[in-house]
């Protein structure tokens, strides 16, 4: 024992605790482990007060030990069961201390967890890395909470705002799960994908490993190189073959298009570049185009576009 402890013990014992003291000698049983709590015979040998017994208390406690007398004068009956009856409430004051300390300490709440938050503001592409190894490609405007204490809990359970690509650190015995992002909760071990969760759509790409994604009851498995997004209409996930590199392009800073209007490409321009308010010539709105732009260079980006037509085909107003 901590003779801090054993002093306060003793202090209790002859009822010589003030306020102060008795309050911390509660807070230091209930930290307590049961193993590092005293045993009675410890606590009583802390009190090492002598004192001087009278004839009659001496002859009761060889009666009570032996059951005979120790001179011929008989102690009343319900003298005897008072002092028994003492001993046993003894016994139990300290049973109880140390029952109140083992439940206090189980039932104490642990620490809240409170969600880390990443987010991607700028116009290049943010890597995170979560506690667990876990690397998260943020795409611009994109954001991700921590929703769980990776070391302690039993899922590693997060939540997406936007465009990411992951790359889950393998843990056969916590899941890693997205929740609360989009139109179904994706469930992995330790994998690969492009998962992107915006309120017109929820769609997830799988480059390596094995994915299930969740709807309410509904469940499927995507192996890799597959797409999967779930219709709202008709009830069901819709599984494809698509072609990963292009889908995680954007990773290395590109901006893919196979054949996209030009018009819709003028508005991820200005999603990127909402100070530069670009405009495109109206003989240009049904044209198409095929190729890559790198997304954090809009000078770039206009010349690929403009040399591609060969000429000014983009303003800013």
């Amino acid at each position: 024992m901590d003779p801090k402890l054993a002093a306060l013990y003793r202090k209790y014992l002859l009822g010589e605790l003030t306020p102060q003291e008795n309050t911390i000698f509660l807070d230091l049983l209930t930290a307590c482990d049961e193993d590092d709590l005293p045993g009675l015979e410890e606590v009583i040998a802390l009190d090492d007060s002598a004192c001087d017994l009278d004839t009659s208390t001496s002859d009761h406690i060889f009666y009570t030990i032996t059951g005979t007398e120790l001179n011929t004068k008989v102690q009343p009956i319900w003298w005897r069961s008072k002092v028994l009856i003492s001993s046993v409430a003894a016994l139990l004051l300290v049973g109880f201390v140390f029952l109140f300390a083992l439940v206090f300490k189980q039932f104490q709440p642990g620490p809240e967890f409170t969600a880390v938050h990443y987010s991607n503001p700028t116009k290049f592409v943010k890597r995170v890395i979560l506690a667990d190894g876990t690397r998260i490609s943020l795409r611009q405007g994109a954001s991700v909470a921590v929703r769980s204490n990776f070391d302690t809990d039993s899922l590693r359970r997060i939540s997406l705002a936007g465009e990411a690509f992951f790359e889950v650190a393998k843990d056969p015995h916590k899941a890693f799960v997205i929740v609360n992002s989009g139109d179904f909760d994706v469930r992995v071990l330790g994998t690969a994908f492009n998962l992107t969760c915006s309120p017109r759509a929820t769609r997830l790409v799988l480059n390596h490993g094995k994915v299930q994604v969740n709807h309410d009851k509904q469940h499927a498995i995507i192996l890799p190189g597959q797409q999967v997004d779930y219709n709202l209409r008709d009830r069901q996930f819709n599984v494809i073959a698509v072609d990963t590199v292009v889908t995680t392009n954007w990773k290395s800073d590109l901006l893919s298009f196979n054949q996209v209007p030009l018009s819709q490409i003028v508005g991820d321009l200005n999603n990127l570049y909402p100070e530069y308010n670009l405009e495109l010539i109206d003989s240009f709105q049904t044209k198409s185009f095929t190729g890559y732009l790198p997304a954090s260079d809009l000078e770039k980006s206009l010349k690929i576009l403009n040399t591609a037509f060969n000429q000014i085909i983009i303003h800013k107003k």
